[in-house]
C-alpha cells in the first residue's frame, strides 16, 4: 500500500474529527517525505540508541527538515547497555542477535564502558544511555522523546532519575568514542525481520 494512500485515508480521519495528529513509526527518510507532502507528519517511532544510531544518517535530518518530533525507543537497545542478559527461551531477547551467545560477549566491552563512564559521573547506565538520546535530540536540533520499558518500580526510578542527567558537546563526544555504534555485534532484529524495516533500507 503507497503511503500517500495510507496517509491520504487518515488524513480524512483528521478533518472529520477522529484523529488528531498523524505519526509514522520505523520508516526511512524518503517515506517520510512522501508521507509529509500528503499531510503534516507530527512525530516518528523508530529506535534510537548510543549503539543503534543508523537513523543519524539520513532520518533525523529529514525529521529536522520537516520539524517532525521523534519517539525514540530501545534507547538502552533492549537492555544491552544496562547490562541485562536473556531470563530464558521465552525472553524475547534470546532470540535478538546481539544477545547470542557470541555476540554478546563481543558486546560486553561496550556495556562495560558505558557503565565505567556512567560510574565516574555518579549516575547509572541506563541514566547515561537514556539522557544521551535526550542530550542527542538538542545537539542535533530535533524533539526526541525517549520511551522507556520500566518492568519494576526501581528500573522506573532509575530511568526517571535520568532527567537529572545532562550531558555537555564534549562528553557526549566521549561517550560516543568510548561506545562507538559501529562496534556493536548483531542487528536489532533477526535477519528476517530486519529485511522488512523501512528504516532499514
Amino acid at each position: 500500500m503507497p503511503i500517500e494512500d495510507t496517509v491520504g485515508a487518515i488524513a480524512d480521519m483528521v478533518k472529520a474529527g477522529y484523529v488528531r495528529y498523524i505519526g509514522l513509526s520505523e520508516v526511512g527518510a524518503e517515506t517520510i517525505r512522501r508521507a509529509a507532502k500528503v499531510h503534516p507528519i507530527c512525530d516518528l517511532q523508530i529506535e534510537y540508541a548510543l549503539v543503534s544510531r543508523n537513523v543519524e544518517v539520513s532520518i533525523i535530518p529529514a525529521l529536522r527538515e520537516l520539524g517532525i518530533a521523534m519517539t525514540a525507543y530501545g534507547v538502552l537497545s533492549h537492555g544491552l547497555l544496562a547490562g541485562a542478559k536473556p531470563s530464558g527461551k521465552s525472553d524475547i531477547r534470546a532470540h535478538m542477535p546481539r544477545f547470542s551467545a557470541g555476540n554478546a560477549a563481543r558486546n560486553e566491552p561496550l556495556v562495560d564502558a558505558l557503565a565505567r563512564i556512567a560510574a565516574e559521573k555518579g549516575v547509572s547506565p541506563a541514566q547515561l544511555a537514556i539522557a544521551w538520546v535526550r542530550a542527542k535530540g538538542a545537539a542535533q536540533n530535533v524533539t526526541i522523546i525517549p520511551t522507556i520499558g520500566a518492568r519494576t518500580r526501581k528500573q522506573l526510578v532509575d530511568a526517571l532519575s535520568s532527567l537529572d542527567v545532562s550531558l555537555d558537546a564534549s562528553e557526549i563526544a566521549a561517550l560516543e568514542a568510548a561506545v562507538p555504534a559501529s562496534r556493536v555485534a548483531g542487528t536489532r532484529y533477526p535477519e528476517a525481520q530486519m529485511a522488512i524495516l523501512d528504516s532499514e533500507k
